[in-house]
């Protein structure tokens, strides 16, 4: 049996996968991975570079004491012999040890040089700044860890799917104002008083702003398939003259709840919306809780949250 899909829930699909907004979560453990990266392959960077560093210093300086000894080889054989401590012997490396010369073996052997305290000084320093460095990775990645549990665990899941990806909609051009996220005190819970979904609810959203030039008054819209779509969202007021549009948020459940209540899923979908508001800092943390229109089922659900201070009537129905 064929599947016919619509173009809009394809056009959905394809956005929602494009531009999927990642969770605060995600998102710090991203920055956690890039920070630990950044700092792993500077600091093997800077490893090679001392590892080089010490091993041309170390040929500097056999360099620096062969040259010494050359010097002092050639001045003895060919210059003024002042003491016996000035008289090098030039012995050829397959020369063997006889009984004539029975300190061939010895003078074959020349003394090893002692390390110059420079050389020292410098290993010291860099060896210390290594160590400077390893220290501050590690208290980095430690921070790191620290915020992340200190992040608050709502334990929640919410799928919310942006304006731009179902939405052709522009809230811009149609001058719709600004909401200050500071100012948000109270969140209005209504419903559209429509026919309800439980899949495709894109094409049901599509057909409410279908006679409308603007987009849908509410802020977010909560279907039947427990998905929170954003109208109007956390950036721009709602569009109701009769509630206080520059404090609050207007969030209305898809479908006709005078009677029979919004199903579980729902629910849940709306007190992550909440939480979420409250984790990006778009509801003040003692907001109120009211119930807008004849939603009567929703009120006796509501009820029973902690926040809920009322119901709120008001003339006219929903979107149609």
């Amino acid at each position: 049996m064929p599947i016919f899909v619509s173009s809009y829930t394809l056009r959905a699909i394809s956005k929602f996968y494009a531009h999927q907004e990642q969770s605060g979560y995600d998102k710090l453990a991203h920055l956690a991975n890039q920070l630990n990266f950044f700092i792993l392959a500077k600091l093997r960077h800077v490893l090679f570079a001392l590892y080089f560093a010490m091993i041309a210093l170390r040929h500097g300086s056999e360099a620096t004491s062969d040259g010494k000894r050359s010097r002092s080889l050639s001045q003895g054989t060919y210059g003024s012999l002042g003491t016996a401590d000035d008289i090098f012997i030039a012995v050829d490396a397959v020369s063997e040890s006889s009984e004539s010369t029975p300190l061939l073996d010895k003078a074959a052997a020349p003394p090893p040089s002692p390390p110059s305290n420079h050389t020292k000084d410098c290993l010291n320093w860099r060896s210390v700044g290594l160590l400077v460095m390893c220290v501050s990775a590690l208290g980095l990645a430690v921070y790191l860890l620290w915020r992340q549990t200190q992040l608050p665990g709502l334990g929640y899941r919410l799928s919310l799917i942006e304006h731009d990806i179902w939405s052709d909609m522009d809230l811009h051009c149609q001058g719709s104002r600004l909401l200050d996220p500071f100012a948000v005190v109270s969140v209005y819970f209504t419903h559209t008083s429509s026919a309800a979904c439980s899949d495709d609810c894109l094409e049901l959203l599509h057909r409410l702003q279908k006679h409308r030039l603007e987009e849908l008054p509410y802020n977010f819209l909560i279907t039947g398939d427990c998905q929170a779509f954003e109208a109007r969202g956390w950036q721009y007021e709602s569009h109701f003259a009769e509630l206080p549009q520059a404090t609050s948020l207007v969030v209305a459940f898809v479908g006709d709840f005078s009677q029979r209540p919004p199903s579980d899923c729902q629910l849940a979908t709306a007190q992550a919306l909440l939480l979420e508001s409250l984790k990006r800092r778009r509801l003040h943390p003692e907001y109120n809780l009211f119930v807008v229109g004849n939603a009567e089922a929703v009120q006796q659900e509501l009820q029973l949250w902690p926040r809920y201070a009322g119901r709120r009537r008001r003339k006219g129905r929903g979107v149609e």
